[in-house]
Parts: structure tokens; C-alpha cells; sequence
């Protein structure tokens, strides 16, 4: 009987050994992983030639001439907690209440509940930062949305879940009262905008880079983009799920993407070939400790547009998507 004890003690002290060496050398291996990477900064504006050097620390200098043509500026968003005293009325801003034209009322569903705001944007004050000139110079754009997070952007019927509106009188406006029946969990926090201009590459998702790159390296791409809150206008698109663009043109031309359905529709082969007209108008990320905004469990608001809308100042047509983890 003792030797059984004696045989079966010595086993489970091997097995503890060989399970220790087996998570300590998982843990080397994740440390020597984490030096590849990149440290996060909430203050990472990058240019091209900084993004370059970048690409070189992963190990995927090789790849960056490929990737240099794929590069699109972008108008990045920083917040920082306001007091409503000291900003102007039609100043940039995310949260609060917003400045509208005395003739625009609070936007709302179409069964009469009042929307959240999310941000207005000053055409003027981003001017300066829009390196491709692909917004109006003057202006303002006020963007809504829904005050219980009903809409998710997959279906056609969620259109009056948003609202993305744009008024060239920047004069007479007025900062509008929250709505009594709006409920205190969907009024924000007001935040000032810190404007600049930076540079991004597409998601690991895009197909040019699942061709161009082996897993090994993927793996390091996702280095790339930093994993803090980013509020945004243009550029590519920070996805926590996948790429949006083909999800807005189905959408908007009647197919249900909550399921396969949509995507495999005899329609979805033929429309297609819009997937590229769409662009990132603006992305607002979860900032709980600053805008008070959680999208869902830490998501973020994407809110798209058709390069030809945009030209012809069309936001009727804007499309919103909710993404989170």
C-alpha cells in the first residue's frame, strides 16, 4: 500500500513540474511577445514616416512599400471634460446639449422619443485638419442617436434610430435644454475637442492585407492600431467585429444583415461593387470617465456616408453601425 502512495506522490510532483515549465514557458513566450509590441499612448498622432518606422519594429519593413499606397489621413478626436461656460455656442464638441438654429428642434424617433445627442463638429475649426478636403469648409454637423441603444445597424428599419444633420447657420443658435422625457443615462457629459491630423492603414480583416501578410505577421499588424479610446473623422475605420462597409450598402438598400439572410441574398452579389463608395464620416468611442458614453460592452458609434453624398452634402443618407466586444 505504501508504494502505491510512495508511486502515485511521485507522479503528481512530475506533473506539477512538467505543468510548471509548461505555463512558465508560455509566460516567456508572452512576455517576449509583449516586447515586440508597441506601447499604447492616448496622444499617438503618427505621420507617415513615424507609421514607417513603426512597421520596421514589427518586423514588416519589408512590407511597407506595399502598404505606403494604402495609407489615408484622418482627423483624430481627443477629449477632454468641458464646462459648458466656457464653450461657444457652435464650438466642436462630444456630449452636452447641443447649439442648434432656433428653427431645428431636438431630434427624435419617429414614435416621438427624443434621441441622444453625440457631438456636434464646426466645419471651420476641422477645416484645417482635413488634409483631402473632403468635407465643407463651414457648417456645422450634429449627430443623434438612440437614447436606449435600440439600433445596432444591421436592419433597414433603424433608420430614425440616428440622425446626422448639417446646417450652414453657424450665427443664431441656441444651446437647447435636455428633453424632460430623455432619460439621464442618455445625456453626456459635455467634452472639448483637441483636433489632429494622423494617418491609418485598414483593419487586419481588409483583404489586402490577409493576401499580403502570413498570420505570423498579422499578428504583429494588430500592433499597429492602438487599443484605446479613439474618436475620429474619416480614415479607416478602428472595427472590433469586422469591416463595415459592405454591411452599409446591403443595409441600405433593404437586405436584414442580422443574420446571413442579407449576405446571401441574390441582390448582395450586384451591390457589391458599392461597398467602396462608403467612407468613415465620424467614430465615437466608449469614454465612460470622460463623455459618460458606453456603447455597449466598450463599443463604439460608426457613422458612414457615400463619398457622393458627402460631395453633394446629402446626410439624409448616412448610415450608423454600433460595434463592441
Amino acid at each position: 500500500m505504501s508504494t502505491i502512495l510512495w508511486i502515485s506522490l511521485t507522479i503528481l510532483v512530475v506533473f506539477g513540474l512538467l505543468n510548471r515549465n509548461s505555463l512558465f514557458k508560455k509566460s516567456s513566450n508572452n512576455q517576449i511577445n509583449n516586447q515586440v509590441a508597441i506601447e499604447s499612448d492616448t496622444n499617438d498622432i503618427l505621420t507617415s514616416a513615424e507609421l514607417k518606422n513603426r512597421f520596421a519594429k514589427l518586423g514588416l519593413g519589408e512590407h511597407w512599400d506595399k502598404f505606403e499606397s494604402l495609407l489615408r489621413n484622418e482627423i483624430r478626436i481627443i477629449t477632454s471634460i468641458s464646462d459648458s461656460e466656457n464653450l461657444e455656442l457652435g464650438q466642436s464638441k462630444i456630449g452636452g446639449q447641443p447649439d442648434l438654429p432656433l428653427e431645428v428642434d431636438w431630434f427624435k424617433e419617429n414614435n416621438d422619443k427624443p434621441l441622444s445627442f453625440i457631438a456636434q463638429i464646426n466645419l471651420s475649426e476641422i477645416h484645417p485638419f482635413d488634409k483631402d478636403n473632403l468635407l465643407p469648409d463651414r457648417g456645422i454637423i450634429y449627430f443623434f442617436y438612440s437614447a436606449e441603444q435600440e439600433a445596432w445597424g444591421f436592419d433597414p428599419k433603424d433608420k430614425d434610430k440616428f440622425k446626422v444633420y448639417c446646417s450652414t447657420e453657424t450665427d443664431n443658435l441656441t444651446r437647447r435644454e435636455f428633453p424632460s422625457d430623455l432619460p439621464d443615462y442618455s445625456r453626456f457629459n459635455e467634452c472639448k475637442l483637441d483636433i489632429k491630423t494622423t494617418v491609418g492603414l485598414p483593419s487586419w480583416e481588409n483583404e489586402f492585407v490577409q493576401k499580403n501578410l502570413s498570420e505570423k505577421e498579422i499578428d504583429q499588424y494588430l500592433n499597429l492600431p492602438q487599443d484605446y479610446a479613439i474618436n475620429k473623422m474619416l480614415g479607416y475605420s478602428n472595427n472590433i467585429q469586422s469591416e463595415m462597409e459592405l454591411e452599409c450598402q446591403l443595409v441600405t438598400n433593404g437586405l436584414y444583415c442580422g443574420d446571413p439572410s442579407g449576405y446571401n441574398d441574390p441582390k448582395a452579389k450586384g451591390l457589391e461593387k458599392g461597398t467602396k463608395d462608403w467612407i468613415l464620416l465620424l467614430q465615437i468611442d466608449s469614454e465612460d470617465e470622460k463623455t459618460g458614453m458606453m456603447w455597449g460592452d466598450v463599443g463604439r458609434l460608426y457613422f458612414w456616408i457615400k463619398k457622393e453624398d458627402l460631395k453633394n452634402k446629402d446626410y439624409s443618407k448616412t448610415w450608423m453601425i454600433l460595434q463592441c466586444s
